[in-house]
């Protein structure tokens, strides 16, 4: 068992509490245990409790692979593209499971891209990121698991990787803005040879997907500390290959492209402020909409935050033409350009009509993405000095506008889900009473229009 190992640390020796662990998880690896797989508590959790935090969310680590996961709990899910995952949903919260994984055999100049082979957990706790997250809590037996010295790093307030820097970074370029993360989330500091070693790395974001990408932005942008974490991309080296302004310098504006933090200052304090206020969640989609905005040119800031339509309406033109090439080339939407374009077209209306729809009940049923664009609107407003008086008012009956049915919003709780009407039954004519059912020559009645009583279709049955 894995209690045996060197690096187990009995129940007296940290500061876990069992009754700190949600029951889910509880039920999870006490069901995983009696089927005689290994499951353990890993990732952020452990790190925060013990840290006396309550954990955001759970992660679970197992021996049993995403099959025999999904076969055991009826609310389970397969998700993950380089690596399978399994997500159990609950009413208000979920847990994901992974499979321990064992060392990759695809990888291209030093980076993972297949990542699918499974292994046991002395495997897995070295093919993490981090020091501070590769401890492992048994709930059921309360040990923890500590074998590569996270627990001390934890305590001296310090982030390492746990291979060498250069090649854990080189292996997933993406834990360099983990790095970032952890170390503003926290407060610690990152090890000085991983500082040295980001610098050497940084060209590597440039072949991360954008969809990977486009998540930790918007993890950042949602953290409640976006100004101090982009003030430390900056810093670092990273903020101009996760925006990716080299490779789209044609619609971002100069003054963006000589000290882009400067620009995207007063989006990042309005996204701050509003997380802290605890209001409506912003979708990603209309986060990365104001974030496209903060960086783009003058002409295009005109555009989306609805200029006048007698404003030099040769270049507006223009704009509208260009804006479905500027989101599809960006890549930051995830697949979301349609409905980005509809935010856009809707911000455009309420601006120009002085927030006139949101008093008229069906215009604002008329207007697809009006909800999120008042939410755009509404943290963009110190971008370029608007003063929309109408935004303040209408933020306080945001509940009662109807929402634009995208992947990544959040459905408000108060609105039932959308469900499919019914097919509508099938009406079959039946064959007229009293007539006889047509019989084949030298044969028995077809059992089908006898059952049912249809009538003939009209086909020669002798063959001529």
């Amino acid at each position: 068992m894995l209690s045996k190992h060197s690096d187990a640390i009995a129940p007296g020796g940290h500061t876990i509490s069992a009754e700190g662990i949600h029951p889910n998880v509880h039920f999870i690896c006490r069901c995983l245990r009696e089927q005689g797989y290994e499951a353990l508590l890993v990732g952020g959790a452990v790190r925060d409790l013990l840290l006396g935090r309550q954990p955001k969310d759970y992660d679970l680590a197992t021996s049993a692979p995403p099959e025999a996961v999904r076969r055991l709990f009826r609310n389970a899910r397969l998700i993950g593209r380089r690596f399978r995952l399994v997500l159990l949903r609950y009413p208000n919260m979920s847990v994901e499971v992974s499979t321990f994984r064992g060392e990759p055999l695809d990888k291209q100049n030093g980076m993972i891209h297949r990542d699918n082979r499974y292994g046991t957990w002395r495997e897995d706790a070295p093919r993490r990121d981090f020091t501070i997250n590769a401890l492992a809590f048994d709930p059921l037996a309360q040990v923890l698991h500590d074998p590569v010295g996270g627990l001390k790093d934890l305590q001296r307030g310090r982030i390492r990787t746990i291979k060498p820097p250069r090649e854990s970074f080189t292996e997933d370029p993406v834990r360099m803005l983990r790095a970032v993360r952890f170390k503003v989330r926290l407060g610690f500091e990152i090890d000085p040879q991983c500082e040295a070693a980001i610098a050497d790395k940084l060209h590597l974001l440039n072949d991360v997907k954008r969809h990977r990408l486009a998540e930790e932005i918007q993890r950042f942008l949602t953290c409640g500390q976006a100004v101090p974490a982009y003030r430390e991309f900056d810093r670092l080296g990273l903020l101009r290959p996760l925006l990716g302004i080299e490779a789209h310098r044609w619609f971002v504006s100069a003054r963006a492209l000589r000290d882009p933090l400067a620009v995207m200052q007063p989006f990042l304090a309005e996204m701050d402020r509003w997380t802290a206020a605890g209001g409506e969640p912003i979708a990603p989609t209309v986060a990365q909409l104001g974030l496209l905005t903060s960086l783009a040119l003058e002409r295009y800031q005109r555009y989306l935050l609805g200029a006048d339509l007698q404003d030099q309406p040769a270049k507006l033109g223009r704009s509208k033409k260009q804006m479905p090439r500027i989101l599809a080339e960006w890549g930051m939407l995830n697949g979301q350009i349609a409905p980005a374009l509809a935010i856009v077209d809707a911000a455009r209306v309420l601006v120009r009509a002085g927030g006139k729809p949101l008093r008229d009940p069906g215009a604002a049923d008329a207007l697809p993405g009006i909800r999120e664009a008042l939410l755009l609107l509404a943290i963009l407003r110190n971008v370029r000095g608007h003063s929309l008086e109408f935004v303040e008012k209408a933020l306080h009956n945001l509940h009662r506008l109807p929402d634009l049915p995208i992947l990544d919003h959040p459905r408000p709780a108060n609105r039932p889900p959308r469900r499919r009407p019914l097919a509508r039954p099938r009406r079959h004519r039946p064959w007229p009473r009293g007539e006889p059912v047509p019989t084949p020559p030298g044969g028995r009645a077809d059992s089908r229009v006898a059952r049912h009583g249809k009538r003939s279709t009209g086909r020669n049955t002798d063959g001529k």
